[in-house]
């Protein structure tokens, strides 16, 4: 048996995506839904709350926390509170920063999703 050449491997591989390939009347129909309401996937791209908010509500929570277990007469339980304050420091520190990765990854959700848009829209009625 001969070792088939590049044209005929080309000529096999390219075979199969020349034919267009049938898409039912359903899944036509589907997508036309899917296009008519794409601007409401803009709604959790773009985040209905503010997300510099929450972590401001979060830390104030935290130093909040802070003051009331300084005012308490008990010894015992502001020592025990000193020692998991340092790893609560820690954990808003992290959560401060994720959030900051966050935002930075929901404006390039955002940027990519107005770009789909606008690919789309040059075919489809997007809303």
């Amino acid at each position: 048996m001969r070792t088939p050449n590049l044209k005929f491997i080309l000529e096999t591989i390219l075979e199969d995506d020349d034919q267009p390939k049938t898409v039912s009347p359903q899944v036509k129909q589907q997508f036309l839904r899917d296009i008519a309401n794409f601007s409401e996937l803009g709604q959790s791209i773009y985040g209905r709350t503010d997300l510099e908010q929450t972590v401001n509500r979060v830390k104030h929570i935290v130093d909040r926390a802070n003051d009331i277990m300084a005012e308490k007469d008990s010894k015992d339980k502001i020592v025990g509170f000193n020692k998991t304050n340092k790893r609560l420091r820690e954990d808003l520190k992290d959560f401060e920063q994720a959030a900051r990765e966050l935002h930075q990854a929901q404006q390039h959700m955002t940027m990519c999703y107005e770009n789909i848009g606008q690919h789309l829209s040059k075919y489809f009625d997007v809303n």
